[in-house]
């Protein structure tokens, strides 16, 4: 059977190849389009933007290959997109059979089956449901009691809500996901691939959807692929793309479970043993007071990191206020002076520190944000990943925003163009206003890094947390950004030439560009990978 399936993007990076870099490539429904393929279905993938021309691409796919069955995600700031979508199919064949997956109608289940738009929504992980869907469409067979799928009736508007299936426990059961249906999407496919280390997450951050998908189906939520499983994919990664020079290993708490952790340290430190060019790795940690305890402690996850050759650690810092990391966020519980030190430590075993912040937070005041601001400052992360707090519905800091009259449900669902998510303030507090979020969101660079970065580099960055409140304007600075090092590299070498005393550090900081590596770990700046969890 034919079957279509949707993904869409705003910013983008151009109509043709919205997504830059293979970081980008989403794990549900890459996984998805992986179990239908196996199940002897042939898939189509769309990655659409708000400009994409739909007669040119789905138009035509429908017309040549008749598809049954069209299966969507989405979170609540790509809803709008998908019901446009959707609504076009209906235009062209009635008859074809539209499944939407993803937070958003996994979260607000109700809302979503009874807009009309979509004849069924799968809840939680639906790799075996919505393979037993598909079978059941191409074999006219009842769709209505299938687990984790509701089931709307076109003609009556009945809804059929099946019980929603166990989270799966073997995660190394699933198969590796097709990267190269995505090729033609993405401007540099060989650029830093993810790989899933593993599902779920222990802790319950107010902002995350993890602590609301957890209570969606029974089993074990927190799950870890073997260290052979792993091992697997990324053979299977080098033998498609082997000009691969690093891997993001994507898991919500890396570290969160130590042993776990340190199992897979060992096996990746193992791995590149046996490799010429060995590979280099990003991960996501959940930094806490526990590693912080001892010396020895901290020593032993940066001698571990330092044989795997992990080179970029990305931490959640959020908010600068110990009291909204406790109080508001539910952080993991460490101090400033902690994630301080570990930094400095960073940076003794060449590891490069990555900060994940938010600003306009429920309840966060103008001096909250100001200790944002001295903690980074204090601890100067290589870079930092900076948003504006968007309030996704279902998670427990949207009920609070909803709840102190700060936004209203309605306002979470966006209905035309998307709202400059992250980028445009939602909340307007009395001790932090939109505007002065807004503000702030801007010059956080020029307060962090005023006296560490080049000039250039920090009106770089400001100039794009302004543009992030115009995604068209955004999308064509990220395709700037995109280009950038490549032409400092060249520029530096010419005035360098012509001017042998300029040191190079005056554009492009204290790191140039590594020779003949435009494309390699310098470019991390406007392509930052999406934060699959809070969404």
């Amino acid at each position: 059977m034919n079957i279509g399936c949707v993904y869409t993007t705003d910013p983008y990076h151009s109509v043709k190849k919205p997504l830059n870099m293979a970081t980008l490539i989403p794990f549900g429904l890459a996984m998805i389009i992986t179990v239908l393929q196996k199940a002897g279905h042939d898939v189509e993938l769309f990655v659409v933007t708000p400009k994409t021309p739909l007669d040119e691409y789905i138009g035509r796919y429908v017309k040549d290959h008749q598809p049954s069955l069209f299966c969507f995600t989405a979170v609540s700031t790509q809803y709008w997109q998908v019901k446009n979508v959707a609504r076009y199919l209906a235009t062209l064949d009635k008859n074809i059979f539209c499944l939407l997956g993803g937070h958003h109608a996994s979260l607000n289940s109700d809302e979503v089956i009874n807009d009309g738009i979509f004849d069924a929504i799968c809840i939680g992980e639906g790799e075996n449901a919505v393979v037993e869907l598909a079978d059941a469409i191409n074999n006219t067979m009842p769709v209505h009691n299938i687990g984790s799928i509701w089931v709307r009736n076109r003609e009556t508007g009945q809804v059929t809500k099946n019980h929603t299936n166990d989270f799966d426990g073997d995660l190394d059961g699933l198969p590796y996901i097709n990267r190269t249906i995505w090729d033609k999407w993405i401007e540099l496919p060989n650029e830093y691939p993810s790989l899933l280390l593993g599902r779920g997450c222990p802790f319950k951050c107010t902002y995350c959807s993890n602590h609301a998908m957890e209570k969606l189906s029974g089993g074990k939520y927190v799950r870890f692929r073997s260290p052979d499983s792993i091992h697997g994919e990324i053979n299977y990664i080098l033998e498609n793309y082997p000009s691969v020079e690093r891997i993001f290993l994507e898991v919500e708490t890396f570290g969160a479970n130590r042993p776990a952790s340190y199992r897979i340290f060992d096996a990746l430190a193992a791995y590149n043993k046996h490799l010429q060019n060995p590979i280099q790795f990003g991960v996501n940690l959940a930094l806490t007071s526990h590693f912080m305890e001892t010396n020895e402690r901290i020593t032993e996850l940066f001698e571990k990191s330092r044989a795997a050759n992990l080179a970029i650690i990305h931490i959640g810092l959020e908010s600068g206020s110990e009291r909204m990391r406790k109080e508001i966020l539910l952080r993991p519980k460490y101090t400033n002076n902690e994630l301080v030190e570990f930094c400095k430590m960073a940076k003794k075993y060449n590891v490069r520190v990555i900060f994940y912040v938010l600003l306009g937070l429920p309840g966060e005041t103008l001096e909250d944000y100001y200790e944002t601001v001295k903690a980074a400052r204090n601890a100067q992360p290589d870079n930092c990943y900076v948003a504006i707090f968007f309030p996704y519905l279902g998670t427990d800091l949207a009920t609070m925003a909803i709840n102190m009259g700060l936004v209203t449900h309605e306002e979470l669902t966006p209905t035309g163009a998307t709202k400059a998510e992250r980028g445009l303030a939602l909340l307007d507090m009395d001790r932090f206003s939109s505007r002065r979020i807004r503000f702030e969101f801007i010059v956080f660079w020029w307060r962090v890094y005023k006296g560490h970065w080049p000039l250039l580099k920090i009106l770089a960055k400001m100039a794009g947390s302004f543009l992030r409140a115009y995604p068209k304007l955004y999308s064509l600075y990220i395709n700037t950004i995109w280009l950038f090092p490549s032409y400092a590299s060249s520029l530096a070498s010419r005035l360098k030439q012509s001017l042998p005393q300029l040191p190079p550090s005056l554009l492009l900081g204290s790191r140039e560009p590594p020779a003949d590596k435009s494309h390699g770990l310098y470019r991390e700046k406007e392509t930052s990978p999406p934060r699959k969890s809070d969404i």
